[in-house]
């Protein structure tokens, strides 16, 4: 079963120089979001056209569908910001650009 996608968002992602990613990103990518005055760090999986690439420094439209998110939906809105992190720390931020959830 696919999952829905919840947003669409313009993400910044930051290069290497300044911790970001070291190397390009693809469809399915899943980095962590976290949100202001949210506590809990969310998954969330990128969805890009399949062939695209997403380098150090780019800053791109992605779909983002959130995993285990429920009980925050219908906290987001057009225009909320974020940051994005994987392991390594914060790779990128970003802002909301369209919400696809039904109130």
């Amino acid at each position: 079963m696919k999952k829905s996608i919840h947003f669409k968002a313009l993400i910044s992602y930051r290069t290497p120089e300044k911790g970001g990613l070291v190397s390009p990103v693809s469809n399915g990518f899943r980095a962590s979001f976290q949100f202001p005055f949210e506590l809990t760090t969310y998954i969330g999986i990128h969805t890009v056209e399949e062939e695209a690439l997403i380098f150090p420094g780019d800053s791109v439209s992605v779909d983002i569908t959130l995993v285990h998110a429920e009980s925050f939906l219908g906290k987001l809105y057009k225009g909320m910001d974020f940051e994005l992190s994987d392991q390594s720390g914060t790779i990128g931020s970003g802002i909301i650009t369209d919400v696809y959830i039904e109130r």
